[in-house]
């Protein structure tokens, strides 16, 4: 799908977050998996604290198994998570163009908010995604605020 909007490098890049902090971040209780019918993971939601809101890190379902609610289901349970916790906001960065990010974020009421207004953190974030390929003029911080 990332080939259809110009983003063959990420298509090609390879796999997901790190094996190691995603067994961290599992132990935190901050890492879902959806499953298939077969009990077969098929996607998962790696979140974690991040300036003081929580962050989703990476959101990923496979292709086989897009448009069926399991990547909102899995949206769903981290915003979920942050309200049991007491986040003021839940963020994350992603593309403000792509249909499957950031219009789709927006379905759940996140909204484009400014860089400075994130953390550094974030900041830090947007600038180490840009190193790795990410163009700075598509991407964006969105957040959901909590109240």
């Amino acid at each position: 799908m990332f080939r259809s909007v110009g983003l063959a490098w990420l298509a090609d890049g390879g796999g997901t977050m790190d094996p190691a902090v995603l067994e961290s971040l599992c132990r935190a209780g901050t890492l879902w998996v959806g499953v298939d019918e077969r009990d077969e993971p098929v996607g998962f939601l790696a979140a974690h604290e991040l300036d003081g809101h929580f962050y989703i890190a990476e959101v990923s379902v496979a292709a086989s198994h897009h448009r069926q609610g399991i990547g909102s289901r899995l949206v769903e349970a981290a915003i979920e998570h942050g309200r049991r916790l007491g986040s003021d906001a839940i963020t994350l960065m992603t593309y403000r163009d792509v249909p499957w990010n950031g219009p789709f974020y927006a379905r759940f009421g996140f909204v484009e908010i400014d860089a400075d207004a994130a953390g550094p953190g974030h900041r830090e974030t947007l600038r180490r995604d840009a190193e790795y390929g990410h163009d700075p003029a598509r991407r964006c911080i969105m957040a959901l605020r909590l109240g």
